[in-house]
């Protein structure tokens, strides 16, 4: 290995690429395994999980929290962009339009 690193600079950059790739892609892969065994990989004991199980309470997990998020996200949105809508259904375009032409024909004696 430190042999292969040693001769690395010599590589073309097409290869020095590839093993960037590699090496980020297996750092990230780590720490993914590692939150994942942290967050998920824990195991309750049977007191612990007879305590849990009289408490009602919901812990939303990651994929909930998203769903749940992009729902009120889309929600917002959407009224956000009625409320755009309705604020331009209230504009007089034509006559708007006509009065500038007008002001600009006479601003240069027309």
């Amino acid at each position: 290995m430190r042999r292969y690193l040693a001769t690395l600079h010599k590589r073309p950059d097409h290869h020095k690429k590839n093993f960037a790739l590699a090496v980020s892609g297996g750092v990230t892969l780590s720490m993914f395994a590692i939150w994942l065994f942290v967050n998920f990989g824990q195991t309750a004991s049977p007191q612990l999980a007879q305590a849990n199980a009289h408490q009602a309470v919901h812990e939303m997990g990651p994929l909930e929290s998203l769903g749940a998020s992009l729902g009120s996200s889309w929600g917002a949105l959407k009224e956000s962009f009625g409320s755009l809508t309705e604020s331009f259904g209230g504009v007089d375009v034509k006559g708007g339009y006509e009065e500038l032409k007008t002001k600009t024909l006479d601003q240069y004696g027309r």
